[in-house]
Formats: structure tokens, sequence, C-alpha cells
């Protein structure tokens, strides 16, 4: 391994011998204060929040610090999802029943399943339609277009 890294053994004894450098330690203990900022507020924290109230608490340290530390030790904030209900169509799909639901499938091809989708490629937006199928849940097909009657 040191010959791949281009470094000597010695080099490599001696940097795992030594001890941890006081950065390291202070962002040890910044990561435990934001994970208990970030758990105290439910989860819903994310960095410039998180950073405002560690300066409220009195720690003076940099936005882009927290964020670093937020990022490599995987502390996200939840995201809230905005839902846009109609009422009526609520109502008119509720009214059909899904047949699908009480299917009991025993083997693959009884049943596909489809969805479309959009993606932005390269700033132009292009539609993705694939088909699976429901038991086996691999893909039988897809097809992708700039238009929505790819086929």
């Amino acid at each position: 391994m040191c010959r791949v890294y281009g470094v000597t053994r010695a080099g490599y004894y001696v940097w795992r011998s030594r001890e941890r450098s006081e950065r390291e330690r202070q962002n040890e203990t910044l990561t435990a204060q934001i994970r208990a900022v970030h758990q105290e507020s439910g989860g819903i924290y994310g960095s410039p929040r998180v950073h405002r109230e560690l300066r409220r608490r009195g720690h003076g340290v940099g936005k882009h610090r927290v964020a670093r530390l937020m990022r490599a030790h995987s502390i996200k904030a939840r995201v809230a999802t905005i839902r846009y209900t109609s009422p009526g169509m609520q109502r008119y799909f509720g009214s059909i029943p899904n047949r699908q639901l009480d299917l009991e499938l025993r083997a693959a091809d009884q049943v596909w399943v489809g969805d479309i989708t959009y993606l932005k490629v390269g700033g132009i937006y292009r539609y993705l339609a694939v088909v699976m199928d429901k038991y086996s849940r691999r893909v039988v097909g897809w097809s992708y277009g700039p238009r929505k009657d790819v086929s």
C-alpha cells in the first residue's frame, strides 16, 4: 500500500502513531453539539439554523464549518412535504375500486404496471416511461424521448 501511495513505511507508522490534531478534537466536540441541537429540533434544523443556535449558545463557529461537519456525518434536515389536495379528485378516485390490491400474484407476467416521469437533461426536459412486472419487479420495457408519447 505504501508503494501505491508513494510513502515510506516509516512515515506511515509515524503518521499512524501520531496524536490527533487540535482541530480534529474540536471538530469531534462540535459534531456532538451539532447532533444535540439537531435532535432537540426534532431533526428539522439544517445547517443555517444549527449554526444560528450554536452562535446563540455562545460557540464561535462559522456557518461553512457547521455545514461541512453536518455533511461529513450525514446529519440532514427533514424536508417538509407540501401536499396540494383537490377533494373532488379524491372523491372521484375513491369511488373507483382498485382491483389490483385484491390480486394474489403467483407468477411473473400476470400484471404489469407503468409510470411516466420527466427528467431535465442538459437543460432540456425529456420523458421517461417505464413498464414493470408487478410480481418480479423487473423492468419489462422503457422508453425515453422528447415527448410524452414516446414509443
